[in-house]
């Protein structure tokens, strides 16, 4: 941090024009050295820091209605030898990158980002984006940039260079979903302690269907277990203890005709139920 961030800091805790700057498109790539350093870096400091998010909020001067609608951007922090190293790359989908070269929105987002054209253009084409800007993780000698509702996209960890959609070796079909946020057990009891990586895919209706996956340190998959729950479930997230997954099946519902017929995203059909408990 230097001394000119600081005093802004202290003298204007609070600034409304650049909190949203926090909101502005970061279209470029960057490569370089940081240098603007206050002290020193311990040399003993080796490694890279990945972190995944929106970067790009509007296509061709059309704005996102929504920075969840936003285009994954990977930035890369490394370490090494008392010097820090900073690059950021967008993650090449396959929607991002024919949008690039349309220079305009092709694709509905899931949080009320529509096509140009209004209703017509947008009811009945029920394609979902897959914007890759939620979690990134490297697993199994695997960087992985991470959205809920579709499958991994893989990426070289020194360049961020996508390699493309990844099915963690069978472990997925196309289509198939893998969520944003796994967790590490540190400690497997039931691989005699050694590590293991545990996430999930949900596959809601009616009834809704979610499936666990269990992970070696080397990508392998050590276990899958489905179980269905009854009625809607929009899951986010979950927790892990030594013996369980645990979910929460909030209290909402979803409405699809609004997303049906092209006048919302599918995430503004999920309707909240203050009446009605949460589920675990």
């Amino acid at each position: 941090m230097t001394n000119t961030i600081a005093q802004t800091t202290n003298s204007q805790p609070y600034n409304l024009e650049e909190w949203k700057r926090g909101y502005d498109s970061q279209p470029n790539e960057y490569e370089y050295e940081i240098t603007d350093i206050e002290g020193k870096i311990p040399v003993e400091l080796s490694g890279t820091l990945f972190r995944n998010g929106p970067g790009l909020l509007d296509i061709g001067g059309s704005a996102i209605h929504h920075p969840f609608d936003g285009d994954g951007m990977i930035s890369a922090f490394s370490f090494k030898n008392g010097k820090a190293h900073y690059r950021n790359r967008f993650v090449q989908t396959e929607a991002y990158v024919k949008e690039k070269d349309a220079g305009k929105i092709l694709y509905r987002g899931v949080f009320g980002t529509q096509k140009p054209g209004g209703l017509f253009s947008n009811i009945f084409d029920f394609k979902l984006k897959n914007i890759a800007n939620t979690g990134v993780i490297y697993w199994g000698g695997k960087l992985l940039a991470l959205w809920e509702a579709a499958e991994p996209h893989r990426l070289e960890p020194q360049t961020l260079e996508t390699i493309g959609i990844d099915y963690l070796d069978g472990a997925l079909s196309p289509g198939d979903a893998f969520a944003a946020h796994p967790w590490v057990d540190p400690s497997c009891e039931f691989d005699n302690g050694a590590p293991c990586l545990v996430n999930f895919r949900v596959d809601p209706g009616l009834s809704s269907k979610i499936t666990l996956f269990e992970f070696a340190p080397d990508g392998q998959l050590l276990r899958r277990h489905a179980h269905s729950v009854p009625g809607f479930s929009f899951i986010h997230d979950f927790i892990i203890t030594p013996h369980y997954a645990i979910f929460f099946q909030n209290p909402v519902n979803f409405n699809p005709l609004p997303f049906l017929f092209g006048m919302r995203g599918a995430g503004e059909c999920v309707e909240f139920q203050p009446h009605k408990p949460t589920n675990a």
